[in-house]
């Protein structure tokens, strides 16, 4: 497949690359190693294969076990399967999540995205997603996470995991709005092609304005960091169990 931020993926929903982000220390983020998608059950075999021929190593499932079992993902034969569901609505034995270390206090977040970034359950599930990118090591060996639409769930991963590879929060925030051209376009042809020249940034800008109150969703996700943890370093450290050496090792992974 060629290097293009919509991979042409038949079956697949909202399935994106993440590589060529630029980070704020002047890497990029490597091609063919980080994926983001919505529903893998109606994948074509032709699809299968490419992703396959894509090194397709991790598969990242953030929905509850009750959704997977109702859409099951269609993957290549070697791709390792994870069951991490974020939200705080499925039992850990149901899925492939350690025990939670204590059982969490029920607390009213004002917002999902807020509960995404604070609630303990799904702490864990994103610190885990970060133990398999850490273990992702092998060259051309992708990772791919998801949820049911590529949205919200896979839409805070992507933030987080952006965030930790130290891209700037205008780029992210620019990816997750990128959903919105997806969803909102019928000529997925064009709309890849729009996204392979030199103006893209630009381009993605522009046709995003009008959906400037869900791209406000995420800056709930940031804030929940800064208002609990004052910073990104002190999250990173205390939620995702991620010390500054295992920070360098996602940089070498995924960045050149």
């Amino acid at each position: 497949m060629k290097k293009e931020r919509i991979l042409n993926i038949t079956g697949g929903v909202n399935f994106r690359e993440l590589g060529g982000y630029p980070t704020k220390d002047g890497k990029t983020i490597k091609w063919q190693k980080l994926l983001r998608s919505g529903d893998l059950s109606r994948l074509t075999e032709k699809d299968v294969k490419n992703l396959a021929d894509y090194g397709l190593h991790y598969d990242i499932d953030l929905r509850s076990p009750s959704e997977a079992s109702w859409l099951q993902d269609r993957l290549p034969e070697d791709t390792i399967y994870r069951s991490y569901p974020v939200y705080p609505i499925a039992k850990n034995d149901e899925s492939d999540l350690p025990p939670l270390p204590d059982k969490p206090e029920s607390t009213d977040y004002s917002h999902p995205y807020a509960l995404m970034i604070l609630n303990p359950q799904s702490q864990l599930a994103f610190r885990t997603m970060f133990q398999d990118l850490l273990a992702n090591s092998a060259p051309q060996k992708s990772l791919l996470f998801h949820c049911a639409a590529g949205k919200d769930r896979t839409g805070v991963a992507g933030f987080l995991i952006l965030s930790a590879l130290g891209v700037d929060y205008a780029t992210i925030k620019q990816d997750f709005v990128l959903t919105n051209l997806v969803y909102s376009t019928m000529d997925q042809d064009g709309l890849r092609k729009q996204l392979q020249n030199d103006k893209a940034a630009s381009f993605v800008n522009k046709m995003n304005t009008v959906f400037q109150v869900q791209g406000d969703t995420l800056d709930i996700a940031k804030q929940a960091i800064m208002d609990n943890y004052g910073d990104y370093e002190t999250y990173f450290d205390q939620a995702m169990g991620l010390s500054k050496s295992d920070l360098d090792a996602l940089k070498k992974i995924y960045l050149e």
